[in-house]
């Protein structure tokens, strides 16, 4: 990945459009993680457009890198292992005491 394409993918506005490739680049990731995020429900938000061109909002992005935007699916996902957290603490709990 060559630095000039990730500084200028970097300094883009936030309304700003990337094809999924460019995506993986600006959050460093390989094209094909991203692929399967998409597929799990998780990782950035973004939209299909057609049956082929995904596309992702440079806000969006940003946003999901530094931690403050999780889509639908991250959101069930973390739910769902802070409530396991919450019933493994319990049930440890009701067998000490």
């Amino acid at each position: 990945m060559e630095t000039n394409l990730l500084a200028e993918l970097h300094s883009l506005p936030d309304d700003a459009l990337l094809t999924a490739d460019e995506a993986a680049q600006f959050l460093r990731l390989k094209y094909t993680t991203l692929a399967w995020y998409r597929c799990q429900g998780v990782g950035p938000k973004f939209s299909r457009v057609g049956p082929k061109l995904i596309s992702y909002r440079v806000g969006d992005l940003r946003d999901y890198a530094s931690g403050q935007a999780m889509g639908d699916g991250v959101q069930r996902a973390a739910q769902a292992a802070l409530a396991g957290r919450r019933r493994a603490a319990s049930l440890r709990k009701k067998s000490e005491g």
